[in-house]
């Protein structure tokens, strides 16, 4: 923890947050600031108030604006990209249909022995974008997930993942080869809170609150449009975790097959508006919206191979996609199953979201997304409102 602290720099807390929060406000900060820059002098020793007041003036303007180097720029502009190639790469591995053989012949193990891969990779990307990073409040969680992975060093090294002294990983096929896919799973187990899978996942949810969004800088038009979003995703999760939804009628040779072109139709629906809950419910200054927002990415995430096999995408940015020729080749049966387990996986997060976002019940605690500090959060409530 000494080193991730080294590394990531220290919070001060919530009582230095207060304590911060207060001066600014009671304006004894800029007070202090002037007293202290008032003493300072000029090259030949005397004092002078113009140049002090210019002074204070940059030190305040670099407090609002720091200036930061292209290669910490880079870093910050990845950083959310990274953590989202993460998260997707620990929903492959917490799903259960990583561990199973598929119809094309390879095995559990190949398709777990990629998944491995693809996480390892991801975590590096992570861990080393984030250690170019300045955006705290997201490498502050970078860091929990490296603190649970050293908590779980030698469980990994079981199943061939190392840790390397710059805290990245390493992978050992022939490790992994002699290893049971229990043993793989169990560690990432998703539904075990003690798991590495689980301490891993409630960082990389956390996050979510610090993700921006360019889509609106007003937290009441951005809590709105979630409500019209979620409301609309609601209804197309209801419909697609429907088994009425999938009724079959019998084509010209008499066979019974699945209405592929309507089904299409409405999981392009449900697409088009679980990608927009995805982009204003970022922007809420709501933390139930944002919370439930992160679980059912996670949810979805941990589906992706199941998705895949009927056309659908998750993208890095966590947004969905479909095939419609991989769609349309697929099973009917297989179809059906994978959006009713899916859907149906999900919908309870997605009522949430649109509750929280609907009354707004749930307060978010200090900044907003947009920059603002929320005057009616609970600390602003312990201090009369202030």
């Amino acid at each position: 923890m000494n080193d991730l602290s080294s590394l990531f720099g220290n919070s001060t807390g919530l009582s230095g947050m207060l304590g911060d929060y207060s001066a600014i406000r009671s304006g004894s900060y800029k007070k202090l600031m002037r007293s202290y820059y008032g003493q300072v002098s000029d090259s030949s020793g005397s004092k002078s108030s113009g140049r002090s007041n210019n002074t204070l003036e940059k030190v305040l303007e670099e407090r609002r604006n720091p200036t930061v180097s292209k290669e910490v720029s880079a870093a910050n502009s990845k950083l959310s990209t990274s953590i989202a190639s993460y998260r997707n790469a620990l929903g492959t591995l917490q799903s259960d249909s990583t561990y199973t053989d598929t119809e094309n012949g390879s095995s559990g193990r190949d398709k777990v022995k990629s998944a491995l891969k693809s996480y390892v990779s991801a975590y590096n990307d992570s861990v080393t974008t984030a250690k170019k990073s300045t955006v705290t409040n997201m490498t502050s969680n970078v860091a929990g997930a490296m603190d649970a992975t050293k908590e779980n060093v030698d469980a990994l090294k079981e199943i061939g993942i190392t840790l390397n002294s710059d805290g990245t990983m390493s992978f050992n096929e022939k490790v992994y080869d002699a290893v049971e896919l229990d043993t793989v799973k169990d560690i990432f187990d998703g539904n075990a809170a003690l798991s590495y899978g689980s301490k891993v996942a409630s960082r990389l949810n956390r996050i979510s609150d610090y993700v921006p969004s360019a889509t609106s800088t007003n937290d009441t038009t951005s809590n709105i449009t979630t409500v019209s979003n979620s409301k609309s995703l609601m209804e197309s999760i209801a419909n697609l975790s429907n088994s009425g939804w999938y009724s079959k009628a019998k084509n010209d040779k008499g066979e019974e097959i699945l209405n592929k072109d309507s089904v299409r139709s409405e999981l392009n629906k449900y697409i088009e508006f679980y990608n927009s809950t995805i982009q204003t419910a970022k922007s809420s200054g709501v933390s139930g919206v944002i919370s439930n927002l992160a679980t059912m990415q996670q949810k979805t995430a941990q589906y992706t191979a199941s998705l895949a096999e009927i056309g659908i995408t998750v993208g890095s940015d966590g947004k969905l996609s479909v095939n419609k020729d991989t769609f349309d080749s697929a099973n009917d049966d297989k179809i059906q199953s994978n959006l009713i387990s899916y859907t149906s996986a999900i919908e309870t997060n997605a009522r949430l979201l649109n509750y929280y976002s609907t009354t707004k019940n749930d307060s978010s605690s200090g900044y907003l997304a947009n920059g603002k500090y929320n005057t009616t959060d609970i600390v602003s409530s312990m201090y009369g409102q202030v």
